[in-house]
């Protein structure tokens, strides 16, 4: 798979809420980043599925809409709106980097646009 597969690959997983699909994706080290402090939002497969599991079953309207991609070296940079995160009716902006290594993603840093 490319780089640009593997993302793929979790973004489709993400708008179906296919749990399996999407962890199969990550690396078992995966890391998720707030771009904006460096802090480190989840550590490892296990806190990476919690989260998804939790998000999914209370977003039952959660889809992401693609603006733009950029394939740069071993990531992928996507801007996109996320709609119905957590029940909302508000969607959110957002920059997400995403780093491949090995067909998995091993990283991912997140930029939120702020109102």
């Amino acid at each position: 798979m490319t780089i640009e597969q593997t993302v793929e690959k979790q973004m489709r997983a993400y708008d179906e809420r296919d749990i399996d699909s999407m962890m199969s994706v990550f690396s078992e080290e995966i890391k998720v980043v707030d771009f904006s402090n460096n802090k480190i939002i989840i550590e490892g497969i296990n806190d990476c599925r919690k989260m998804y599991v939790e998000l999914f079953l209370n977003s039952p309207n959660l889809r992401a809409e693609i603006v733009k991609t950029i394939t740069f070296d071993n990531k992928v940079i996507v801007q996109e709106y996320i709609h119905g995160r957590n029940g909302s009716i508000e969607k959110i902006e957002q920059v997400v980097i995403f780093e491949v290594n090995d067909e998995k993603i091993n990283r991912i840093n997140t930029i939120k646009k702020h109102a």
